[in-house]
């Protein structure tokens, strides 16, 4: 069994070592340092969650997404790229949405993830939510194989869809 990884450059390291799928699970589900260890790279918002790029390559991008209690993000998707979701503090709710052919949301399933679980969005059916489910502030390390460069941002009651981005790296 391999070693856990207890920094975040050791993952960096080994995050640059393997490319394929299965070798950016493998290195997240072995991540593992003490939350209190990334108090430099968290930033809090009092009106909405944060994200913070650790690392960032052509292959890949590895950012802290730093939510205080109660906050949580648009319901999104990452326009065709493969992304890895852990949380390192707190409870996350991810919730799940189809949009059908007449243009309507539909949630089609939510789980909580907790400390240690790791959540994988592929390149389709990945419109989803992300929300702060504790008491008390959650982090997660989000890993995006290649850099989110746009997004769409889907409203909840209509549908519709609009694409965001700048072309610069560093989505929802």
């Amino acid at each position: 069994m391999a070693e856990t990884i207890r920094s975040l450059a050791e993952l960096v390291r080994v995050l640059e070592q393997g490319s394929r799928p299965a070798d950016r699970t493998d290195a997240l589900m072995r991540f593992s340092q003490p939350p209190e260890e990334l108090a430099a790279f968290c930033q809090w918002n009092a009106r909405h969650y944060t994200r913070q790029c650790i690392h960032r390559t052509r292959e890949h991008e590895l950012m802290l997404i730093c939510y205080e209690e109660g906050q949580r993000t648009s319901i999104h998707d990452y326009d065709s790229q493969l992304a890895w979701i852990k949380p390192l503090l707190g409870t996350i709710l991810e919730e799940r949405f189809n949009a059908t052919a007449d243009g309507k949301l539909i949630r089609h399933g939510e789980k909580v993830l907790g400390i240690g679980s790791l959540s994988y969005m592929a390149k389709k059916n990945c419109i989803h939510r992300h929300s702060n489910a504790g008491t008390g502030k959650a982090i997660t390390l989000n890993l995006y194989s290649r850099p989110i460069r746009r997004w769409r941002v889907y409203d909840e009651r209509t549908g519709s869809a609009s694409l965001s981005g700048t072309g610069e790296a560093g989505g929802e």
